[in-house]
């Protein structure tokens, strides 16, 4: 969630915003941060565990507002309860005494909480029997170990240097006997301090009844704080309460999150989209047999338009039946005759269906096995990016320019696969547009619901440097692709991982490559294999289903089959077809590619050393090996 912004403190006027998550987790975080640790490397590891881009000046002076409301909350409490008390008293005639010592009224004194000041005492009646006193068997009356939350004492604000800021002042009335400093009590934390706090609510509202004839309006009582659904940071943070599930919620893109996904993305948190990934929605083309093909306007996010293009082949190919979670191609069916040709609500029900998928993958994506990549997050909540309307809620200033979609951005936190299709669906008309924000609002979607910490971690680094996500020339780099298309932004398209300078990783000079940890529903090709650059892995090469999206060129564009075995290699099998589609490529016809394993027209070498074998074939020839291609009349891709 990122609304419910807690009121600033008047000394911090250019404080950064806190969504509510962030305050939630903010206070979790410090609650299970151990107070004994050094001051500067507490509020470090704070702000290193919240992961928001806060620094530890930041999450200090957020927490010490908050530690600052609270006691004013509990100062004001106090102070009505007393006077409503006190008011009651005045209006109830005086009860008989029957000889009963707990039904006798005395005061006690009550401090006056102000914020960490000196405290003022007052008289508050209390009845004997409630809280304050107990009579035993014999008649003696002790005095109650238990205290109500308005006496517990006033913990003090603890003070923190952070690097650059100036000496704090000395305490005016120093202390003789130094003792450490508990965090403050933002909420009741457990469930002894919620009920003692819920009977003394009840406590109060029959103290302060009125007499008909003369009926005393009384403020109602704070509400107590919803408990709402658990922050998760990234995922090394698992949490079994994820298994709860939660309705979804809407709230504003924040400030902070945007100039951390621009860093992320750019590398540059005052870098921005270009007009063609900023004017990009994923809409169809209108040539009669190529209904199932989306339309790129410009050179740039092709990355991510073959992605979603391949996402919906997948759908439209094979439907949604829940083998395919098997990985069994052989209880997959082949796809309607009439494939080629979708209607208007087939053709939506696809788009939806791929972005959904793609987004919930991210939420939810295994990381692979072995120390770096073995922690798995479960049920983390997937973060829907939409744009509903054309009012900015982020000002334009020389840190951060507006590029048409982020500064409008909402986000819908959904903690199920139907809310998240649902959300997407309602939303379908923002994601279709021509030129809409199609491109940029399933981006963000993704990275969110990773989680920006976690596709850093996802990355290979070298030398501490985080690769950018889109590169000099406005191409998705294959950590982006990777995300959209397996949930993970792993740089490397091998399976699982791979160690360089020691196999057991237990030497300081060992090194740890993250690859592909599964089988998934798409597969991917790429040309750089055919180089020997890289290497592509059995999980790409053979997915669930027979579709894969190719790079070539520096391009993404599509391949596919709608017969479902023509996802594994039988070499048995001497002739098949598949299909060719480039969304950018403004395709008239249909492009269908007839693979011969008893061709005599294949060059020596698998047709690698000619620069008049087009790229295509070399990317089809890394999967089905050495054969014969035919482009049946359409103009070979050079």
């Amino acid at each position: 969630n990122q609304s419910n912004i807690m009121p600033a403190s008047p000394s911090a006027v250019s404080a950064p915003e806190w969504t509510k998550a962030e305050i939630s987790a903010l206070k979790r975080v410090v609650r299970d941060t151990d107070p004994n640790m050094d001051k500067q490397e507490r509020w470090r590891t704070v702000a290193q565990k919240l992961a928001t881009g806060k620094t530890k000046r930041e999450c200090f002076n957020k927490y010490r507002e908050l530690k600052e409301v609270r006691n004013k909350e509990k100062a004001e409490i106090t102070e009505r309860k007393a006077k409503e008390l006190a008011d009651a008293q005045a209006f109830e005639p005086e009860p008989e005494d029957k000889g009963g010592e707990a039904d006798k009224v005395e005061t006690v004194p009550v401090p006056e909480v102000a914020g960490g000041g000196e405290e003022e005492e007052k008289e508050e009646p209390v009845e004997k029997a409630a809280e304050v006193v107990k009579v035993d068997v014999g008649g003696a009356v002790e005095q109650s170990t238990e205290k109500p939350d308005s006496e517990k004492e006033e913990v003090k604000e603890e003070e923190v240097k952070v690097d650059g800021d100036p000496e704090p002042q000395a305490d005016p009335e120093p202390k003789s006997e130094p003792e450490p400093e508990p965090e403050p009590e933002l909420e009741p934390e457990t469930e002894q301090e919620k009920e003692q706090e819920k009977e003394q609510k009840q406590e109060q509202d029959t103290a302060t009844e009125e007499p008909k004839e003369k009926e005393i309006e009384k403020p109602a009582p704070p509400p107590p704080e919803e408990e709402g659904p658990p922050v998760v940071d990234s995922a090394d943070d698992v949490d079994d309460s994820f298994d709860k599930d939660y309705p979804p919620s809407t709230d504003k893109l924040t400030l902070d999150t945007a100039k951390a996904l621009r860093k992320l993305i750019f590398r540059d948190e005052k870098a921005m989209f270009n007009p063609a990934w900023a004017k990009q929605g994923f809409f169809y083309t209108k040539e009669e047999d190529l209904q199932y093909g989306l339309i790129q306007l410009e050179g740039g996010p092709c990355g991510v338009v073959a992605a979603v293009q391949a996402y919906v082949l997948r759908h439209m190919l094979f439907g949604e039946a829940t083998e395919l979670l098997s990985g069994d191609a052989a209880t997959i069916s082949d796809a309607k005759e009439d494939w080629k040709t979708p209607g208007k609500k087939e053709q939506k029900q696809a788009v939806c269906y791929a972005v959904a998928k793609m987004i919930w993958g991210s939420s939810v994506s295994k990381v692979g096995t072995g120390d770096k990549f073995g922690k798995i997050a479960k049920n983390r909540p997937a973060m829907v990016c939409i744009a509903p309307d054309d009012k900015a809620h982020l000002t334009k200033s020389k840190d951060f320019k507006h590029d048409g979609v982020t500064e409008k951005t909402q986000i819908v936190t959904c903690f199920n696969y139907e809310d998240c299709y649902q959300t997407v669906k309602d939303n379908l008309s923002t994601f279709m547009k021509k030129d809409g924000a199609g491109v940029i609002l399933l981006c963000y979607s993704c990275i969110l619901s990773r989680t920006i910490d976690q596709v850093v971690k996802d990355m290979d680094s070298a030398e501490g440097i985080v690769p950018r996500m889109i590169g000099n020339h406005g191409y998705a780099n294959q950590e982006f692709v990777n995300l959209l298309m397996t949930g993970a932004a792993v740089s490397n398209t091998f399976d699982g991982q791979k160690i360089l300078g020691d196999e057991t990783g237990a030497s300081d000079d060992a090194m740890t490559f993250g690859g592909i940890a599964q089988q998934g529903d798409i597969g991917f090709l790429t040309l750089f294999e055919a180089f020997g650059n890289l290497e592509c892995g059995k999980h790409f090469k053979v997915p669930v289903c027979p579709v894969w999206v190719v790079c070539s060129e520096s391009h993404y564009s599509t391949l596919f089959s709608p017969i479902a075995k023509h996802t594994v290699v039988d070499e048995t099998v001497k002739k098949m077809d598949i299909y060719y589609y480039d969304p950018l490529g403004e395709q008239d016809e249909e492009i269908k590619l007839t693979l011969d394993r008893d061709s005599e027209d294949v060059p020596e070498g698998g047709g690698e050393e000619t620069d008049l074998t087009p790229p295509i074939d070399k990317v089809v020839r890394t999967k089905w090996g050495r054969v014969g291609i035919d482009w049946n009349g359409a103009e070979p891709i050079l």
